[in-house]
């Protein structure tokens, strides 16, 4: 079995001596490149016209116009990063650049005084270039001519071009906003005529007074009649309660109350007759006792006395109800006109807010009628001084030295980079490159590299192994794969077909019968079983009939030209993974092994047939044959990887079909000497 490490190295490692060897293998071809590359370059440089740049700065200021109130027409102070990055968009703008041809007649500049500016406009816009100063209002001009005091002129015709339109645009600003001031006067004009006749007819409508006074009038004649019920209602309330109190007292007999409620001439003159009757009675009632005339007569006059009372009582309670009924007369009057002023009072003052209502409103139009008549006249004081938005900090002055490099350092670049490019034309070559190359390459894979095979043009003719290099390089496999070694059965296989494996094993067998050793050849690719034919030998019996028990070994086996015997593949039909890896297989190489000193088996492709990876279990080693510079490091991988992962005994890598002049361009030259025919 291999013991070699099972690591795979990284294709993509850095590696110097790798690097300056390819240079030194594409020397040649890098020379070729540079000089080229360096040839054209010199020819650009040294034809290359000297330029010019002159620049000249600008400051951006927003100058609206001076009209507070109108802030939402003229647009009010913005002034933002945005507004410098607008003006530069102005400043490279087709139309400015036309304007500037042909004020500057940039044609005859040039040489074309008879081109048309649209025809200029590309040149133009070429060479100047507008960019606007890191976190400040400053937009730098500059212009790149061939001639130093061209470049000053047309970056300074530029400046001043883009002046004159923005004071074309602010005299363009002004009149519109004439026009548009025009429109509004007229509309408030009339809006507050409208107004005006609307307050003067309403108020003649509702006969309103002209003043403040008319208010105060109804608020003076409610407070008079309120003053008036006053009193009335507390003498009402007086006599209601007098009456309750004579009629308590007529109600009881209380002379004495009569006499304090009423205070009347006659009650008092009754209420002295009233108290002489009763003192009367009283003495004749000592004095004669209660049965006496005289004291029925004095009690007759008491008795009298006090109905006449009672009378005058019931005449005053009259008097008292006649004036209540006329006191609550007048009460009413009194009140129905106080209700009769508040309604009044309130519809003239409904009518009153109506009427300011239509006044401030007329005002107001007024008002806004006098703040546009002053701005008018403050936009007519500012039309004959319209202001560019921006002021020039600093004109351009005719530079004293170009500005592109000097010639001298253009060639140190372009040697630099032509050297540059011709390396990196190598590099892509390398690149591009897919196959393995030499042994460095094997190496990188943790493969063994154990040969190379040149190219023949009859790789497979008896001439071939006469040929020195071409045995040298046969011999050289045989040393390093199987010389010294237990190793009896090998297997040959390779990534993709026709990688020269059939040949190689061809060969090979012819070489150790030189050696006087005894071979047996087994044909086992079962898609194309070329061996046979290389051989001349017509098909019959082999391989498979062995596995399926139908032949015995020795049947099978014919001999061949090149003195070395061959087992046929036999009859496809009866081909049989699982009798490829029976102990009938392990049983035949037991037998062969002991009948040859070596085996070699030529099998199909590990990346397109499962056959091959069985078989690899079943031999002492295995050789991958490779198309030099042809097969792809990634299909060489993927085969490797296949056989690694079932364990099997990879003995190295042989490179197929190598020319052996380039060969030596891609390797170092350390692998090994082959020797050439003489």
């Amino acid at each position: 079995m291999s013991s070699q490490p099972h690591h795979i190295a990284q294709n993509n490692d850095f590696d110097l001596r790798e690097i300056l060897m390819s240079l030194w293998r594409h020397r040649v071809l890098v020379l070729v490149i540079a000089a080229a590359t360096f040839a054209l370059a010199f020819l650009v440089i040294v034809t290359r016209p000297t330029y010019y740049k002159a620049t000249a700065s600008l400051m951006i200021e927003k100058g609206d116009l001076n009209l507070p109130d109108f802030v939402e027409v003229t647009g009010g102070d913005q002034f933002s990063n945005f507004t410098v990055q607008t003006e530069v968009k102005v400043l490279t703008s087709s139309d400015l650049a036309l304007k500037t041809i042909e004020q500057t007649n940039y044609g005859e500049k040039l040489g074309h005084p008879d081109a048309s500016p649209q025809d200029l406009l590309p040149s133009f816009i070429g060479s100047m270039s507008v960019a606007a100063q890191s976190g400040s209002k400053i937009i730098d001009v500059t212009f790149l001519s061939s001639n130093s005091q061209d470049a000053a002129l047309l970056a300074n015709a530029l400046v001043e071009q883009y002046l004159d339109l923005q004071v074309e645009n602010k005299q363009k600003e002004v009149n519109k906003l004439r026009e548009w001031f025009h429109e509004k006067v007229g509309v408030l004009k009339d809006d507050v005529v409208k107004k005006s006749q609307a307050v003067e007819t309403y108020r003649a409508q509702e006969n309103l007074a002209i003043g403040k006074g008319s208010e105060e009038l109804f608020l003076q004649d409610i407070s008079d009649l309120s003053a008036q019920i006053t009193p009335i209602q507390v003498r009402k309330f007086d006599i209601e309660a007098k009456i309750k109190a004579i009629e308590l007292a007529i109600e009881e007999n209380g002379t004495d109350d009569l006499e304090s409620l009423t205070n009347t001439p006659a009650m008092t003159n009754l209420k002295n007759q009233e108290a002489l009757a009763a003192q009367q009675v009283q003495e004749l009632r000592a004095r004669y006792g209660s049965k006496n005339p005289k004291l029925r007569a004095a009690q007759s006059v008491l008795a009298q006395t006090r109905s006449a009372m009672n009378r005058e009582a019931q005449n005053t309670l009259e008097g008292l109800k006649g004036e209540l009924l006329s006191i609550e007369a007048q009460e009413k009057l009194l009140a129905e006109r106080l209700d009769e002023i508040k309604q009044i009072s309130n519809e003239q003052r409904e009518k009153l807010i109506h009427l300011k209502t239509l006044i401030v409103e007329r005002d107001a139009s007024q008002k806004q009628l006098d703040s546009f008549l002053a701005n008018y006249e403050s936009l007519q004081s500012q039309i004959n001084f319209a202001q560019p938005d921006a002021s020039i900090v600093s004109k351009a002055i005719a530079p004293a030295y170009p500005s592109n490099p000097s010639k001298i350092l253009l060639l140190v670049v372009a040697v630099l980079f032509s050297g540059a490019v011709a390396c990196g034309v190598v590099f892509v070559l390398e690149m591009l490159r897919t196959g393995l190359r030499n042994y460095e390459d094997i190496r990188r894979m943790g493969l063994k590299p154990i040969g190379i095979m040149p190219e023949q043009s009859q790789p497979n003719s008896s001439l071939s192994m006469s040929m020195s290099n071409h045995r040298e390089a046969i011999k050289k496999i045989y040393v390093a794969s199987l010389a010294g070694t237990a190793n009896k059965s090998i297997l040959f296989t390779s990534a993709l077909p026709q990688e020269g494996r059939t040949t190689l094993v061809f060969n090979l067998a012819h070489y150790l019968v030189s050696l006087n050793k005894k071979v047996l050849v087994i044909d086992a690719d079962f898609v194309k079983p070329m061996l046979t034919h290389l051989c001349k030998t017509e098909e019959g019996p082999g391989l498979m009939e062995v596995l399926n028990g139908v032949a015995n070994i020795r049947d099978v086996i014919v001999a061949t030209q090149g003195g070395f015997a061959l087992m046929r593949r036999g009859d496809m039909v009866k081909l049989s993974p699982e009798g490829m890896a029976s102990q009938s297989f392990d049983a035949m190489m037991t037998f062969l092994k002991k009948e040859f000193d070596y085996i070699l088996i030529d099998s199909g492709p590990v990346l397109s047939h499962s056959e091959s990876e069985v078989l690899s279990k079943k031999v002492d080693g295995i050789i991958i044959v490779t198309e030099w510079m042809k097969t792809s490091r990634k299909n060489v991988m993927n085969m490797v990887t296949t056989l690694r992962d079932i364990s099997a005994p990879v003995l190295g890598v042989v490179l197929n079909h190598v020319d052996l002049d380039r060969y030596k361009k891609v390797t170092a030259g350390s692998d090994f000497l082959l020797a050439r025919a003489n």
